[in-house]
């Protein structure tokens, strides 16, 4: 399979069949080490796309160029948030919604994840979604107020009775760290 990104270049994707599932799976891997995954649902009329990067709330240290570098508490979860941000004052989510497509994101215990549903415009609805993820934007104001938006959110976990007892059990099994 020839795949065409305009942001980027064209690449040929190796193909793997599951003929088990019925299912075959496009992938290639860029120069920068992100990996493309495609499956084509034949019949379907949504189409799904998502970006995840290994790093999640639990992680709190990661290599770059060989140095390990620390971050506080957090880090993933304010990321998740503030990846959407875009210089001229918009949202990367707004302009995902404006276009056709359904946009969320996550960050679980290893992983965040960026992700959007639509039924047209996917290939633009992609582009959005790489160059978000690929250039974050910044700015002091931003950064203060998504301070406050996440310590409302743990505020409002904080009397989740199941997030309780999640947290206190992965407390108590893996107590050092």
């Amino acid at each position: 399979m020839r795949m065409r990104m305009r942001m980027t270049m064209t690449m040929t994707m190796q193909r793997h069949d599951y003929p088990n599932i019925g299912e075959t799976l496009y992938s290639a891997e860029l120069p920068n080490g992100l990996r493309l995954r495609v499956v084509p649902k034949k019949g379907f009329a949504t189409f799904y796309a998502a970006f995840a990067a290994n790093y999640g709330g639990a992680d709190r240290r990661f290599e770059l160029d060989g140095e390990a570098i620390d971050t506080p508490a957090g880090v993933a979860h304010f990321l998740e948030h503030k990846m959407f941000d875009l210089p001229d004052g918009d949202s990367a989510m707004n302009l995902l919604s404006a276009n056709g497509a359904e946009p969320n994101a996550f960050t679980a215990n290893a992983m965040t994840g960026y992700y959007f549903d639509s039924t047209e415009h996917f290939e633009e609805n992609l582009e959005i979604l790489l160059s978000f993820v690929s250039v974050p934007y910044f700015t002091e104001e931003s950064v203060a107020k998504e301070q406050g938006i996440i310590g409302q959110e743990i505020r409002m976990i904080e009397d989740n009775p199941d997030w309780q007892i999640y947290t206190r059990m992965m407390q108590a099994l893996y107590h050092t760290s």
